[in-house]
């Protein structure tokens, strides 16, 4: 029987789209906006053959966002602000986007297929996930004069990936984390999808009558790549983005920002975190309790094998086997940690 290979996946089908099904939703309470975006989908069909798999894989779909813009606006008093650090510091290329459970791939369930070492039976394999935003947000700000809400402006785009990971270790366990440095990636499919929002209100208005207009008409389809694109280290591993995630208010007068929700992972330590969010506003954020330090990639590099061309870096280690004549580079590859 024949040794079980990446170029013997084969997809059946693919798509990646909005559902045409749902649209923007939002409920007005006493004190509280809750809106529902339009959700993204992503279906796939791969084609497993028989054969004789030496390690273990993971097979799966991997998100992860490159831009990120959400602003909720109180007209001229300023705006609070969802951010990502990694991204807005330069720090990284990309957020991890999944549950956290286990990295990279989206979720636990529908989005990943375990293929054990051992025997593999011809198979078809059915992989999934949708995504979608559903927040909340304060109509009024009390510690800022009773700023009013105007408007929500979101602007995110997204990478996703359909990749197989083979495994270094022969122990199950290695299945439930990834090894940057010696498990392999190899990549058999690239998408890409952005969305876009913008709602404006009046709270002048009653409950129920706030909103005025709402913007969400997608210029751009998701799109599914003529030619893979690699991977940034990470894509793959923490924080992902609920995790990364802080909420900021930036008034617009000479007021300090406010830290309203803070993060739950950080890749810096704290000191440098309040000075990449907030240059040169003097600001003074207490961290939270709960808030870790997960380490940054010093040397954010893209990675994963082209299973068209077969080029490309199977992994970190590949990097720095190929960077060690020079070694000025060399020791930033690891994750640093604080």
């Amino acid at each position: 029987m024949a040794k079980f290979a990446p170029n013997d996946i084969k997809i059946a089908s693919i798509r990646a789209y909005y559902d045409d099904k749902t649209t923007t939703m939002t409920t007005e309470m006493a004190n509280l906006l809750k809106y529902e975006s339009q959700h993204f989908r992503c279906k796939v069909q791969i084609e497993l053959p028989e054969s004789v798999a030496d390690r273990h894989w993971s097979i799966g779909l991997v998100q992860a966002c490159d831009r990120m813009y959400l602003e909720n606006r109180y007209g001229e008093s300023g705006s609070s602000f969802w951010e990502f650090h990694p991204l807005k510091s330069g720090r990284h290329k990309m957020v991890n986007d999944s549950d956290g459970r286990q990295y990279p791939f989206y979720s636990l369930t529908s989005s990943k297929f375990e293929l054990r070492r051992g025997a593999v039976p011809e198979s078809l394999v059915a992989l999934s996930y949708e995504d979608h935003f559903y927040p909340t947000v304060a109509w009024e700000l009390p510690y800022s004069g009773a700023a009013k809400l105007t408007d929500v402006i979101r602007k995110q785009d997204f990478w996703v990936w359909l990749i197989a990971i083979k495994r270094a270790s022969l122990k199950i366990s290695s299945m439930d984390s990834f090894n940057a440095k010696h498990d392999e990636v190899y990549i058999l499919k690239t998408m890409r999808w952005r969305y876009n929002l913008h709602m404006t209100f009046d709270l002048n208005q009653p409950i129920g009558r706030r909103l005025q207009e709402v913007y969400d008409k997608q210029e751009e389809q998701p799109e599914i790549l003529e030619t893979n694109k690699p991977i940034p280290l990470s894509a793959l591993s923490p924080p992902h983005c609920n995790a990364a995630q802080s909420l900021i208010w930036y008034p617009n007068n000479n007021e300090r920002p406010r830290l309203l929700v803070p993060p739950k992972q950080i890749v810096v330590p704290w000191d440098s975190w309040t000075n990449d969010m907030a240059p040169g506003r003097n600001v003074v954020l207490k961290k939270s309790d709960q808030c870790k330090i997960v380490g940054e990639w010093s040397n954010d590099i893209e990675i994963g094998v082209d299973i068209n061309t077969m080029t490309g870096l199977a992994n970190s280690r590949v990097w720095e086997m190929a960077d060690s004549p020079s070694t000025s580079h060399h020791h930033m590859l690891g994750r640093t940690r604080s």
